[in-house]
């Protein structure tokens, strides 16, 4: 027969752990254990130990919420984490400006001046010059939906029941569904802008295999098409690393697009290297270090690689789809990926497409932002991180630099 009394201990230890306000010895829960042992009939002993494990659970979960979910906790969060600022300069007469209660601030505080006078007094905002500057969340509602939704893989709908549920426990303000969805889009785009730096100091292929060639495939995937336009997404991934690298090209996949992303993303060899040797086998066994595989587009020519330093493989997948390292498959189901992440989300789909302008800065920008989030979850999964870690590699990308 199951063991409550095991299963009420191992809850006990497991909150414990996690440093809640309650301990194993505890003469209320010696009291609760010892009613496992009592005369009653198997029936209503499970039932009445059951009853009792969910009253405790619930009496926890709003102990552990309480001590969490408060402003100080949270605005303590964002500064240790350097998401909020904890210092400014006056812009008057550039003193230091110090923390003070302030009800007409969305947060009901402020900097203040310390200079100041009946001239001169100026306040500014805890969020100013972050992004969560234009985002009017409270503090505490801005926590579970960060931390708690959003790096749950939560779409914005989804977030507000979650939210719903969270204000039974919490006594917070109302969050429209439309300042959710203007708090996910900043996140991210936070992200992208984070990752699109992060590319521009760490080139792929910069880990060969044991032979001493990197492998790097490319490809072109169609994203969606709207109004007579297809708009595509240019992919590289090393083969070693498997670390991937996506843009959004619009509808423009010529070479003078592709090429220069290649370039900017692939480790080349130094052309001095290349002037040492004196014909063309040497400089192919000695220089072209990084192997492309692509299929056979017709921006990809051999001799635009070459002189780039890259020696290219084309695969006709009319013909064949690959024979040992000859494929493009790893890069192929790079896109399955994306499209299966931004599935969970509704994320790209036409209709929003149609709120943007003809722009194509605007639909760059959405359609980039929608990847580098994929790509953000993509490596939540590929390396396996617990809650912890995700929460860690999160505030790695939303903190100030």
């Amino acid at each position: 027969m199951f063991n409550l009394k095991k299963l009420y201990l191992n809850f006990l230890s497991y909150l414990n752990i996690f440093k809640m306000d309650i301990e194993p010895n505890d003469e209320n829960n010696e009291s609760i254990v010892n009613d496992f042992n009592s005369g009653q009939s198997e029936s209503d002993n499970e039932e009445n130990n059951n009853n009792i494990i969910n009253q405790e659970i619930e009496i926890q979960n709003k102990k552990y919420n309480s001590a969490i979910y408060n402003f100080n906790y949270t605005y303590s969060f964002f500064k240790t984490h350097n998401i909020l600022y904890t210092n400014y300069k006056c812009r008057v007469c550039n003193a230091d400006m110090k923390i003070v209660n302030e009800k007409t601030f969305l947060d009901k505080i402020c900097f203040r001046c310390i200079k100041r006078n009946p001239k001169h007094d100026v306040k500014i905002s805890i969020r100013k010059n972050t992004f969560l500057e234009d985002i009017r969340i409270n503090m505490i509602s801005l926590f579970f939906l960060i931390f708690d939704c959003f790096i749950n893989k939560l779409s914005a709908n989804k977030a507000m029941i979650e939210f719903k549920n969270f204000q039974e426990q919490i006594d917070v303000d109302n969050v429209s569904i439309s300042n959710i969805q203007k708090l996910f889009r900043v996140l991210r785009n936070k992200i992208k802008i984070k990752m699109h730096n992060d590319w521009k100091n760490n080139p792929l292929a910069t880990e060969p295999y044991s032979d001493g060639i990197s492998r790097v495939e490319i490809d072109e995937s169609k994203i969606i098409s709207n109004n007579d336009k297809t708009y595509y997404m240019f992919e590289l991934i090393d083969r070693q690393t498997k670390n991937a690298r996506v843009y959004c090209v619009l509808d423009k996949r010529t070479k003078e697009t592709l090429l220069p992303l290649i370039k900017n993303n692939i480790y080349t060899v130094d052309d001095i290297k290349v002037k040492k040797y004196n014909n063309a086998e040497e400089i192919h066994n000695n220089c072209f270090s990084t192997r492309i595989y692509s299929d056979c587009w017709s921006a990809y020519q051999y001799r635009d690689f070459r002189e780039l330093g890259f020696l290219l493989h084309r695969i006709n997948h009319s013909v064949w789809f690959g024979l040992g390292n000859f494929h493009t498959n790893t890069v192929e189901g790079l896109w399955s990926q994306i499209k299966r992440i931004c599935s969970d989300f509704s994320g790209i789909n036409v209709t929003s497409l149609n709120y943007l302008s003809n722009n194509g800065v605007e639909i760059r920008e959405y359609l980039d932002d929608w990847i580098c989030f994929s790509l953000f979850f993509r490596d939540i999964e590929r390396f396996k991180l617990n809650t912890n870690l995700k929460i860690n590699l999160l505030i790695n990308y939303l903190k100030n630099i």
